[in-house]
This record gives structure tokens, sequence and C-alpha cells, in this order.
């Protein structure tokens, strides 16, 4: 299995701007379940720094460009919100993480 996560720092002061944004980019680039699957549609708390929230989608097999195409999108939406951020990780289970340190999966 492959996970989509993405994780997001703004401002708080930028937070409703941000809501409103996510809701749009969600109507506009919606979840397609032949694609991805929220495992964590959105979670979100303070940090000392602003706002923090992450995402997490399962993948389906064969979709990754797919997926982040999508999570592309939804973040660049965000972007030029003034002291937004985002970083996008893909991360394997064990599984299909083997081969990336050599190891042939059983």
């Amino acid at each position: 299995m492959v996970l989509i996560i993405t994780e997001h720092w703004w401002p708080p002061n930028k937070s409703e701007e941000i809501g409103k944004i996510y809701l749009e980019a969600m109507q506009k680039y919606p979840d397609d379940r032949t694609i991805s699957k929220p495992v964590v549609p959105s979670a979100v708390w303070a940090v000392q720094e602003g706002m923090h929230s992450i995402t997490i989608y399962s993948v389906q097999p064969g979709k990754v460009k797919e997926a982040m195409d999508i999570a592309s999108n939804r973040l660049l939406m965000m972007s030029p919100i003034e002291g937004f951020r985002y970083r996008i990780n893909i991360a394997y289970d064990l599984v299909e993480a083997m081969p990336l340190v050599g190891l042939t999966a059983p």
C-alpha cells in the first residue's frame, strides 16, 4: 500500500482564508475513490508557529501519479496565501518499501 501524506502550515490569522480555499479546492478536485481513499481527510492543530494540518490518503495500485496530481492541485490553490507552506510525502508499507532497501518482498 502507498500512502500520500500532506502536511500544511500557516499563520493563525490566515485560518479563515485557508478554510474557504480548502473547501473550493475539494469541490474543484474532489476525492476519487478509484484513485485514492481518505484515511485522515484532514486533521488540524495549533503549533507554536501557527497552525499545522495533515491529510493521509491510501493510493490505489498504479495510481500514484493521479493521486499526486490531485494533492498538488489542491495545495497549489492555497499556495498564494502569505505564510502557507506544505510538504507532500509518499510512504510505502513494509512490503512495498523492501525493494527500496535492496530486499525482496515475501
